[in-house]
Order: structure tokens, then sequence, then C-alpha cells
């Protein structure tokens, strides 16, 4: 399949509910996070997803958000 060859194995996606499981705060936060772009997410159709190479990356400090002027998701 197309799909398995382009999608490697940490290219592996999260959902809002499994992010919101993740850093212990409600949904809402998490679309809240995607839409200012404190996450660097995507939405597939009405859900916001977020890459797991990306978020291990902003976890490791690597990568920047939209808004370069705040530290960190808080």
């Amino acid at each position: 399949m197309v799909y398995n060859s382009i999608m490697s194995s940490r290219d592996k996606m999260y959902d809002s509910r499994a992010l919101a499981k993740f850093f212990g705060v409600s949904e809402e936060t998490v679309w809240a996070w995607c839409k200012a772009g404190k996450l660097p997410a995507f939405k597939i159709g009405k859900k916001w997803r977020v890459r797991v190479s990306d978020l291990q990356k902003i976890i490791d400090g690597k990568v920047q958000t939209r808004k370069p002027n705040r530290a960190g998701l808080f």
C-alpha cells in the first residue's frame, strides 16, 4: 500500500483525545493549543492530528511553533 510506504514509524499521529490524555488536559485545551499554533498540528476532516515526530521535536526543544515569542506550550 502506498500509504504505508510514505508513513514511517516516526510519522504516527496522535489525535486530540490521545494528546489530552498525554498532557493531562481537556480536549478543548488541546484544540486551543492547535488553533493558536502552540502544537504543530493539522486537520484531517474535523479532527486535529499531531505527528509523533513533531511532538518529540517539541519535547526535545528542537522545533519552534508559529508563536516563537512564547516559551514552550504554556
